[in-house]
């Protein structure tokens, strides 16, 4: 193992998907045209045959991550019964919480809303676009979204990963999920072609977050101060996101990591605060309430809802796109997720890397949604784009100038620690070992910038969503495995009584 610790990357791993990304983003820069053709053909083929396998197969994890939680596998400590977690359970919750869901939600929480609001999600057919209904529909059609599903796949991978890695000293990687399904093979060629799926996935989930985020941040600028930086303003600004995470991954800077994540969540709590406090609190609490109460009701058949023989052009667009773009970022969410766990309990991680962070999200939808919905800022958006939408919002607030500087800084920190999470996962699944040379995490930190610059190129907003649910479908059969992977490293917790798990026998497959 030594050897492999000593050299600069795994060549299977490393040239397979570094050639791919190579070769893309090379096709992109000299067709970005018919690149966005191909791109718009596959996502409707996929959509139109593999929707229903991105619906089924979330739900499943959802249900199996709750079933580890309440049942006797939940006392599971991840790295033996004498761990104890690093960090303080702020600062994990604000690790979890920043690597997981960057500025994907301060993009959507005030836009997502106000698109259901004045075109009903088909499964709300009913309420009749623009009144009190459809808020509420609108409402909980966005708490589905970001709710328990989409942290579920994070848990489902984290959960076997973390158990491999410190019962049997496997390398935090992807394939060490798959450790109790397929054994030594992921030290194999097995494992390294599943390490590869999981690359190019995470290109696709963070190049199109990437992508959004430049967006938003050049409409921000445009919005609030009448910058015009012209046609390459988003490669200007992807270029310095990418400048500042590659240069904090090649230095390895963990303490500023720790200090973004506490920051994240102060950035968020003030924000929300802010929209809260000088809002209609009153209306954000009743619509939040209903719509969480209309969430859990119609949670299983909103989890199966596929449009038979329908046009599933709507599904495609909101619904399989976020389950795909949960899934592509799930390979380097789960290592990191398992990195900052250990000496958790399985039912703490279950807790608070899904349940917490679903009702994060759900009050900030409630409130930031909720005022999107009440100021009406669909005029925004189709004047602008959807990417001013939280600046159109915060025009009807007090200090909207100085508000939106903290809605740029909070944009930037979230993304910023995801990036830096990423580049470092895929650095270790292409080195093959968790310590990777800081040339290889610089090389990924690169090719993150590289992709997602030349999918910005297309100026297309739906080609940059499709890219998630391209590089998804790989791993979404995979997160099967994965589920089945967890119930199997845990039941031999089970099968040893009380007093031999509190000596440690069995200290090889122990918990």
């Amino acid at each position: 193992m030594s050897h492999e610790k000593d050299r600069l990357f795994d060549p299977l791993i490393t040239y397979a998907s570094g050639g791919l990304t190579v070769c893309f983003v090379i096709i992109s820069a000299l067709f970005p045209d018919r690149m966005a053709r191909v791109i718009d053909a596959a996502l409707a083929w996929t959509t139109a045959n593999w929707g229903w396998l991105y619906l089924a197969v979330v739900f499943g994890m959802t249900l199996g991550c709750l079933v580890l939680m309440v049942g006797p596998w939940g006392k599971c400590r991840l790295g033996g019964p004498d761990a104890r977690p690093d960090y303080s359970n702020f600062t994990w919750f604000g690790l979890l919480f920043g690597s997981a869901i960057a500025a994907g939600i301060a993009f959507w929480g005030p836009a997502e809303p106000i698109f259901h609001y004045r075109a009903v999600p088909p499964y709300f057919a009913g309420a009749d676009p623009g009144t009190p209904r459809a808020a509420v529909a609108a409402m909980t059609q966005s708490f589905f979204h970001w709710g328990f599903s989409a942290w579920a796949v994070y848990v489902a991978l984290a959960i076997p990963m973390a158990h491999a890695a410190y019962t049997k000293g496997l390398p935090l990687r992807f394939s060490t999920a798959f450790y109790y399904l397929i054994g030594d093979r992921v030290n194999g060629r097995a494992g390294k072609v599943i390490d590869v799926f999981a690359i190019v996935a995470t290109m696709g989930g963070l190049a199109t977050t990437t992508g959004l985020t430049a967006l938003q941040f050049v409409a921000g600028l445009k919005y609030n101060y009448g910058l015009e930086l012209g046609d390459g303003a988003g490669y200007a600004v992807i270029a310095v996101f990418t400048a500042i995470f590659s240069f904090a991954v090649y230095t390895g800077l963990e303490k500023g990591v720790k200090i973004m994540g506490n920051l994240n969540i102060v950035l968020f709590a003030g924000f929300w605060a802010f929209i809260f406090i000088f809002g209609a609190k009153v209306y954000f609490i009743e619509l939040g309430l209903e719509a969480g109460g209309r969430y859990l009701a119609s949670f299983v058949p909103l989890s199966l809802f596929t449009q038979p023989g329908e046009d599933k052009a709507w599904l495609g667009a909101w619904t399989v796109f976020y389950w795909a773009w949960w899934a592509s970022w799930a390979p380097f969410v789960s290592i990191f997720v398992a990195r900052v766990s250990k000496g958790r309990s399985v039912r703490a991680l279950v807790l608070g890397c899904m349940l917490l962070p679903s009702l994060a999200n759900f009050m900030w939808y409630a409130v930031v949604g909720g005022a999107g919905i009440r100021f009406d800022i669909g005029g925004t958006i189709d004047g602008h784009g959807v990417e001013a939408a939280v600046f159109g919002l915060l025009r009807n607030y007090p200090l909207s100038g100085v508000m939106s500087l903290v809605a740029l800084a909070l944009i930037s920190m979230l993304f910023l620690t995801s990036a830096n999470s990423a580049a470092m996962s895929l650095a270790m699944f292409s080195a093959g070992h968790e310590r990777p040379h800081k040339a290889l995490r610089l090389f990924w930190a690169l090719a993150l910038g590289a992709v997602a610059m030349v999918l910005c190129g297309t100026g297309n907003l739906k080609s940059i969503q499709s890219a998630s649910i391209l590089s998804a479908l790989p791993i979404v059969a995979l997160l099967v495995m994965a589920m089945a992977s967890a119930f199997k490293g845990v039941k031999g917790w089970t099968k040893r009584g009380p007093a031999a798990r509190r000596a440690g026998a069995e200290r090889k497959t122990r918990c």
